[in-house]
């Protein structure tokens, strides 16, 4: 079987910060794992299906940035923890800059 390349464009950063994200019209409080520049892996209350389009805000220091996802992947990881991957479908350009220069601070 051959190895599957990473398909990620941008690159991950591991980062624990505070999201929300809405789901079946609930709205969840949680962390991220890893952020990036096209997406997010997040902590989940339960398994949430790939393809579900999620409206998610990030906190970045004293702002947040609103965002909205498509989850990718949901997993169970040791423990119990429920947790999924969400590549962004949608941002402003004005959230984007705020993103990339948070991102850009981890890269030093």
């Amino acid at each position: 079987m051959p190895f599957l390349s990473e398909r990620r464009i941008h690159p991950r950063y591991a980062v624990q910060k505070i999201i929300s994200y809405r789901y079946k019209r609930k709205r969840y409080l949680t962390l991220t794992l890893n952020v990036g520049l096209g997406g997010v892996k997040i902590k989940t209350h339960c398994r949430v299906p790939g393809g579900k389009h999620l409206d998610l805000d990030l906190v970045l220091g004293s702002t947040s940035i609103g965002l909205k996802g498509r989850t990718v992947y949901s997993d169970l990881l040791p423990g119990g923890q429920m947790v999924s991957g969400v590549q962004f479908t949608e941002m402003s350009g004005q959230d984007r800059s705020m993103l990339r220069g948070y991102l850009s601070t981890l890269e030093q």
